[in-house]
């Protein structure tokens, strides 16, 4: 498995945006997608791999009739824990292939919960590095579990791998899915880095309308502004949804563009109303075939 290269070499930052990228792993084969797509990162922004390993480690039972814990379970712990040390040293080889710095943290998690520790853990990264599983309804909900969590509380990006093949990398074209709120704002300027690289970007207004600041016409002209400020040549792109979701319509554009990666705020309506009725974060979430950079 190995990452096409859009060019025979990758340019290194002169000043690097990125020091420490976090892989939380989900224990699915897609982990190692993830690990791969950070270690290419890693290697363009000269950044360091932190790898975090969770062990969901069960609750002692009470003895219903001593009223003691069940004493099987030191040798449960024990052997959980060998467990994690040996696919921590695979993981470390795995890395050392990869040629970049790095380690392995396993985050014992008892009595709390796991994607909520990921998530205290990768508050000391710079970016967040996630996997979605190729299939398994167990499985996507899990990593949907860690995506939601990392989004919300580790106040970092988080970028999420589909399980397909994945695209060239670094991305020469990347699609932003513009609207005018506080999380739309924070992901394009956390995507800069990977953004000042692209041949070609695209900001997409899906069924723009007008507001306070900007006639209908002149919608996204701010996005554009500050890419154009940041040296990146943008192009202005509206579509209209036409009856499917937003996300969809997002879906669409992207491939119609040929986008390698989508940029876009996460969770705008809140974690609880798109977990229920779904909505654009959970639509680029389940369905997108490329690489997607989420900030909230």
């Amino acid at each position: 498995m190995s990452l096409p290269a859009s060019q025979t070499t990758v340019p290194h930052a002169v000043s690097s945006p990125w020091r420490e990228i976090a892989v939380a792993l989900v224990q699915t084969r897609s982990d190692a997608l993830a690990i791969e797509f950070a270690g290419a990162v890693a290697r363009q922004f000269d950044a360091r791999l932190q790898v975090l390993q969770l062990m969901v480690m069960p609750a002692p039972m009470i003895d219903a009739w001593a009223m003691i814990p069940d004493p099987s379970f030191p040798q449960i712990y024990d052997d959980l824990r060998e467990s994690a040390r040996a696919a921590a040293d695979s993981t470390r080889k795995t890395l050392a292939g990869l040629g970049v710095p790095g380690d392995v943290r396993t985050l014992e998690a008892l009595c709390v919960e796991p994607a909520s520790l990921a998530a205290g853990a990768a508050r000391s990264s710079d970016l967040v590095v996630l996997a979605r599983p190729e299939d398994g309804q167990a499985d996507v909900a899990i990593a949907h579990t860690y995506f939601s969590a990392l989004l919300h509380e580790s106040g970092r990006p988080i970028v999420v791998v589909p399980p397909n093949d994945l695209q060239p990398y670094p991305p020469r074209r990347a699609l932003v899915a513009w609207s005018d709120t506080p999380e739309a704002a924070r992901a394009l300027r956390e995507a800069l880095p990977l953004l000042e690289g692209c041949e070609r970007v695209n900001v997409l207004l899906v069924d723009p309308v007008a507001n306070a600041l900007e006639a209908r016409e002149d919608r996204g002209s701010g996005a554009l502004g500050y890419l154009r400020r940041h040296g990146i040549a943008a192009h202005l792109d509206t579509c209209k949804s036409r009856g499917r979701s937003i996300g969809e319509s997002i879906l669409a554009h992207a491939q119609h563009v040929s986008a390698e990666l989508i940029v876009a705020g996460g969770y705008g309506h809140g974690k609880v109303r798109e977990w229920v009725i779904g909505g654009t974060t959970r639509d680029l979430f389940f369905q997108a075939r490329v690489p997607v950079l989420f900030a909230h």
